[in-house]
């Protein structure tokens, strides 16, 4: 029994698959030569009997808005009135910066004009100017007086020692951590 239901193991040819379609071609060769069965007349009746006239339904009631829906369009529409506001907020705060960055520019414009004149005042000729509008002068030979000092005109600049073997190690190997951080970074 056990070697009727075996199938025999014949040579494959690249595929190992199911075949699940070889059911559905076997009955359709099966069906393939058999005449349509007519209906019996008898099967007719029964079915003509069996169908209802058609009837007419009753009108159903109006549909109902749901109050979450009315909720849910309430909301939407108080949110579209906020952000209209919004845009119109923000029209107003881009107007508002134009025109600050106009008077920015100009008051820049006059900072460099009271700039220019600030530094006028300190100008040579004109201190000479104001100087001798106000009655001086320059001072006479017999007004100048020179201050000698005492002590002697001489300056002593120490020069930095070199370094020692350690601390050139230690600037080595700081540079070194630094050069580390800096390319990671």
């Amino acid at each position: 029994m056990a070697e009727l239901k075996r199938k025999p193991n014949g040579p494959v040819y690249g595929n190992l698959a199911y075949d699940l379609d070889a059911l559905v071609r076997e009955r359709a060769l099966e069906e393939a030569g058999r005449m349509p069965e007519q209906p019996r007349p008898e099967r007719q009746r029964q079915q003509e009997v069996v169908q209802r006239p058609r009837t007419q339904t009753a009108a159903q009631p109006k549909a109902q808005v749901s109050p979450l829906v009315l909720g849910s369009v309430a909301v939407l529409a108080a949110m579209v009135v906020v952000l209209l506001m919004g845009y119109v907020k923000l029209t107003q705060i881009s107007g508002n910066v134009a025109d600050m960055k106009t008077e920015l520019d100009k008051l820049n414009t006059e900072h460099v004009q009271l700039l220019t004149e600030y530094e006028q005042t300190f100008e040579l000729s004109t201190i000479k100017e104001v100087a001798e509008a106000a009655g001086m002068s320059k001072p006479s030979a017999g007004q100048i007086e020179y201050v000698e000092l005492g002590g002697s005109d001489t300056a002593v600049v120490y020069a930095a020692g070199d370094d020692g073997v350690l601390d050139r190690a230690f600037a080595s190997a700081k540079g070194g951590v630094l050069a580390l951080v800096e390319y990671f970074q």
